[in-house]
């Protein structure tokens, strides 16, 4: 297969935004377990630390976002960052509304009423042409995918006016009229199997050679045709540096693991002669009262005074190096003291956010909450008043930013890195459960 030299994309100043949908409220829509998979997998063929062309914190996965908001959030950022490559990926149902227009599903998309709840794939379109990037790139793996290049092929258009005016390469699955093909008991779907295989190859591919290959594979087994449409030259761009293998997903188990732990203060210098000091000034304190009080009875108070205000001392003292660590890393999320720890698996969890402040008070900002999945077992260990305060068993404070000296930015980062797009905005939060204010 011969092809034209590859042109690699500035990583630092490319952005990816990879979007899909495996499980969905209505009966109407099926599961789609191989979405997951495809996520993961695509996610670590991209971030590939020797051969992939983004930093992992380029790299956005949105996975079965509820809503139009967060899609357009994770669009929006990219589009306003990305210099030199825009990549917009997605994974899941695709279906026609009454004109016929491709919309892309999202987790409480109703089949009947798609205009409204389903996000249109013009409306990503949109994102791309406004993009600054030299080279946008387009891929989905979804039924009818093929009507997204049918519609940008209309002349006239403003929209394809937008897009012809700098590099712009769209990729589908299959064509204006076919459904999209996800194999039972296989790990990814038909086309996003074939175009894992070809960031794999030996050479590095470029998107053209991305298509042929994943044509040749699906033609191969019988399945409808990629399609493509290519602008200014932008096929000559490639995915990959060379052969990628892809992880089984995300990293599991401690290997890598990300600890956020709060600097306790400087313990004081000369912490026994300061020590020292408060006990002779109480002794001075307690001769004082025995001289010009009744001994025996101030001798008593004195004394009790003295084992109080030496206790409070020694907690103020201890306390000075307690530290509680709060654990991100394959397994899931845990906070970890030295007199206990407290884990929650990615398994159980449906997403993960931050609060502005504690549910029920005014006080508590920035508070680090869970939402656990239906039926998931609740975590004991984590901070048990501020649990008090939640509305419901779903939901689990972790603590507050603060307790761990988190960044947010960072804390976001690592949430994505190990459990992909689960992360949750404080106005997210709040629009699926108004009861968290």
């Amino acid at each position: 297969m011969r092809q034209s030299a590859p042109r690699f994309p500035d990583g630092a100043a490319s952005r990816a935004v990879l979007i899909g949908c495996s499980d969905f409220a209505d009966i109407d829509l099926p599961a789609i377990p191989a979405v997951q998979p495809n996520l993961a997998d695509l996610r670590s063929a991209l971030t590939d630390r020797t051969h992939g062309i983004l930093p992992p914190e380029h790299c956005h996965v949105l996975a079965d976002p509820a809503d139009h908001r967060s899609v357009g959030m994770a669009l929006a950022q990219a589009t306003r960052e990305a210099e030199d490559l825009l990549l917009v990926y997605y994974t899941g149902h695709g279906l026609l509304d009454d004109d016929g227009q491709l919309h892309l599903a999202l987790s409480s998309t109703d089949p009947a009423h798609v205009g409204f709840t389903g996000v249109p794939a013009d409306l990503v379109k949109r994102y791309l042409g406004r993009a600054r990037a030299r080279l946008r790139v387009l891929v989905l793996d979804c039924c009818f995918s093929g009507r997204a290049v049918a519609a940008m092929t209309e002349s006239g258009s403003l929209l394809s006016a937008q897009l012809d005016l700098s590099g712009t390469y769209t990729l589908t699955s299959t064509t204006a009229t076919a459904p999209s093909h996800a194999p039972p008991g296989q790990r990814h779907t038909a086309f996003t199997a074939a175009l894992l295989d070809a960031l794999n190859q030996p050479e590095p591919l470029t998107l053209d050679g991305i298509h042929q290959h994943i044509d040749t594979v699906l033609q191969g087994a019988g399945l409808p045709r990629p399609q493509r449409r290519s602008v200014n030259a932008a096929g000559d761009l490639a995915l990959a540096r060379g052969p990628v293998q892809p992880h089984a997903g995300p990293p599991t188990g401690r290997e890598g693991e990300i600890r956020f732990r709060r600097q306790p203060p400087a313990p004081p210098a000369h912490r026994v002669r300061d020590t020292v000091m408060y006990v002779l000034m109480l002794g001075v304190l307690v001769a004082m009262g025995v001289l010009f009080e009744g001994w025996f009875a101030t001798l008593i108070t004195a004394a009790g005074a003295v084992l109080f205000l030496g206790l409070v001392l020694l907690l103020v003292l201890l306390r000075r190096d307690a530290h509680y660590d709060l654990v991100v890393n394959g397994d899931g999320l845990g906070m970890e003291h030295r007199t206990h720890s407290a884990h929650v698996p990615w398994k159980d969890v449906e997403c993960v956010g931050v609060l502005r402040r504690a549910p029920g008070t005014v006080v508590i900002p920035n508070v680090l909450i869970v939402r656990l999945k239906a039926g998931a077992p609740r975590p004991t260990g984590f901070h048990k008043r501020l649990n008090q305060r939640l509305p419901d068993q779903r939901y689990v404070i972790a603590g507050t930013l603060s307790t761990y000296g988190a960044d947010p930015v960072r804390l976001r980062s690592a949430v994505e890195h190990f459990a992909g797009g689960i992360y949750r905005t404080d106005q997210q939060l709040l629009e699926m459960d108004p009861r968290l204010r």
